[in-house]
């Protein structure tokens, strides 16, 4: 089995600050004792500070954390070391300060069909019919003289018209200057909700709209081949990925709590113990033990530091002030409410 190990960035930040990526550069020869074979780095990107790191205005290192050069020199220790590294893709959005939301915004020509913009009386109709949203958002963002679709965080992060030769150009040079540097792999942010049909919305079923088959093509068209791990909730869609050759579901079924009830055995199906808001699984009720064990039947298996740590060791290695406190209205509430990597560390290091 491909055991990689999720570290979540900010928590290095808590702790070393713009030392960040150095940090986890030296902690790789740790990481290749302890079995793994490849680390996935998650909210490494520059962003706009209202979505964990998912609100990004471009895909380069977040300063708060080292810089690319110093990005480059990890993932060339990392393949000496023979472990592989992948990173974060949110092509489902972007922040309100991208370059592809910026021109689209101010009317730039040959951008004006980046985001999905309607007029007032239309975001009322589309909402009403139970166009999506989530986190207790907006489904279209009010910019004045226009609404613009906002499925995660009103205002912050619009939604991209992945219909649009712009937004593909753009994801085309992400994904080639990744494969240029060296990552190998990329975990794919609500990439099967790329492109929906808002004449199919359904306010029982929020994914009524979304067309998740059209949605893994689109982006594997832009990827150039690169290994795509599919953020996935839905047990009825793992089929879609048996034939699609280097792309995997990867199971994010913790945030239901019923990781002891899905087919772990689906060849595609890729489970991920932990979550990026650093909940433990015994926060969620969920049995480690029984779980790492299923996690190592799969030909891969994505498992954070933390929840590594947090189950070999005794409960309360962080103080109460350190808890998970998260606000999505603040710009960069993130960086202080995320718990410092540092006591984790501590206790795997030694």
């Amino acid at each position: 089995m491909k055991k990689i190990c999720q570290l979540y960035m900010p928590a290095f930040y808590r702790s070393y600050g713009k030392n960040a990526v150095k940090e986890v550069t030296g902690l790789l020869p740790k990481l290749k004792e302890t079995d793994f074979s490849g680390v996935y780095l998650i909210s490494l990107w520059e962003d706009g500070g209202y979505d964990n790191g998912f609100d990004i205005v471009n895909y380069s290192v977040n300063p708060n954390f080292g810089t690319d050069s110093e990005l480059e020199e990890l993932i060339y220790e990392a393949h000496e070391l023979n472990l592989s590294v992948g990173v974060d893709i949110v092509p489902n959005h972007v922040s309100d300060k991208n370059i592809l939301a910026q021109n689209c915004l101010n009317g730039v020509s040959g951008y004006e069909d980046c985001l999905y913009v309607v007029s007032k009386d239309e975001a009322r109709r589309l909402t009403e019919s139970g166009v999506p949203s989530f986190f207790g958002k907006l489904a279209y963002s009010d910019f004045g003289n226009k609404y613009v679709r906002s499925t995660f965080s009103d205002y912050h992060q619009l939604n991209l018209n992945w219909q649009s030769q712009k937004v593909q150009e753009y994801f085309r040079e992400v994904f080639q200057h990744l494969k240029d540097i060296g990552v190998d792999f990329v975990r794919v942010d609500c990439g099967m909700m790329l492109l929906e049909d808002v004449s199919k919305a359904n306010p029982a079923n929020p994914m009524a709209c979304m067309n998740p088959v059209a949605s893994i093509e689109v982006i594997r068209k832009v990827s150039g081949g690169m290994q795509l791990f599919f953020e996935w909730f839905d047990p009825s869609t793992a089929s879609l990925f048996d034939d699609i050759p280097e792309c995997y579901a990867l199971d994010c079924s913790y945030v239901m709590s019923e990781v002891q009830n899905l087919d772990w055995n689906h060849r595609k199906l890729i489970p991920l113990v932990g979550g990026h808001d650093q909940m433990t699984l015994a926060d969620r009720g969920i049995d480690a033990k029984e779980a790492i064990a299923k996690m190592k039947t799969s030909e891969y298996g994505f498992l954070d530091i933390q929840t590594l740590v947090g189950w070999k060791t005794e409960p309360g290695i962080l103080p109460d002030d350190e808890k998970f406190d998260a606000s999505l209205d603040s710009p960069n509430q993130r960086y202080r409410a995320r718990r410092p990597i540092g006591p984790i560390l501590e206790k795997f290091l030694h």
